[in-house]
């Protein structure tokens, strides 16, 4: 489960996701939590690909008004496709979460945890997602090599050549589905111990991705 992530936007190029409008601005950000609004990519009907600001939180387009739901961040790949919460969004309404890290928790023989930073090698990250009204879910998988050392699941995270085909509002076959939610190969990511502040909303800073002492 992904459930914090950054983006520093002076390292990533709009043009690099095929973004030719934009209806926001995201700042830079260290320690993004669910229920925040998030930095989206996704295409409209008229075949332009816009960024714009959602909801981190899905929320059902049959759910009323009143319902009490869990907190829907995070969609598995193996059952996005089916559950009835996500299946209408995966259909037809797949998007982008742009970001440059992400962090996971481990746990650690005494019983606490401690969170490390992920980051992918030479690209920033591209997380797939699924969108309904104006929320947004992320899509996780089962772990690359690095994942696996510290959580049992990690983003489904996309390449360049598969962008086009995600965001276009069809359903996949089967063969496709499989293509995009897998995870990442093995040596994709770099990872490192952080300070245990990130767990906190309270802060949100730099110092929150720096290779914390002494680990």
């Amino acid at each position: 489960m992904c459930g914090r992530f950054t983006l520093d936007t002076s390292k990533i190029s709009l043009k690099d996701f095929g973004v030719t409008r934009t209806r926001y601005m995201p700042p830079t950000r260290f320690n993004i939590a669910p229920t925040t609004g998030i930095a989206v990519i996704r295409q409209e009907d008229d075949g332009e690909r816009e960024l714009v600001e959602m909801r981190w939180g899905l929320v059902p387009i049959w759910a009323k008004p009143e319902s009490k739901l869990p907190l829907m961040i995070n969609a598995r790949g193996e059952t996005v496709a089916t559950k009835p919460s996500y299946r209408s969004a995966f259909k037809t309404r797949r998007c982008i979460v742009p970001a440059t890290g992400y962090y996971e928790w481990k746990k650690l023989p005494d019983g606490t945890r401690q969170p490390f930073c992920f980051s992918r090698k030479g690209a920033p990250l591209a997380f797939a997602a699924i969108w309904e009204g104006e929320t947004v879910a992320t899509i996780t998988t089962e772990p690359n090599a690095e994942a696996a050392q510290v959580h049992d699941r990690m983003p489904v995270i996309l390449d360049r050549s598969q962008y086009d085909r995600w965001m276009e509002a069809s359903p996949l076959s089967e063969e496709e589905r499989r293509w995009f939610l897998r995870p990442l190969p093995d040596g994709s990511l770099d990872s490192y111990p952080v300070d245990r502040r990130v767990g906190s909303v309270r802060f949100d800073d730099p110092s929150l991705i720096e290779p914390a002492p002494g680990l």
